[in-house]
């Protein structure tokens, strides 16, 4: 498993990586994010390295 991490105090909810993984994110209607897991499995490695790159703001990381 890899661990999923969001600074929430650089996330502008901009909702690119609800759109990645939906699994994972989803932005409110209130326009927040809420991170739906904290864990993905090993095989979706390329998919969530595809949203750290994409996070505009660099609020998400994996450890």
């Amino acid at each position: 498993m890899i661990k999923v991490n969001v600074d929430l105090q650089r996330c502008d909810a901009n909702g690119t990586c609800a759109a990645l993984m939906p699994d994972v994110f989803q932005i409110e209607k209130d326009g927040t994010l809420v991170q739906l897991a904290s864990d993905v499995e090993d095989d979706r490695e390329r998919e969530l390295e595809e949203v750290i790159l994409c996070c505009p703001m660099g609020a998400i990381s994996r450890s």
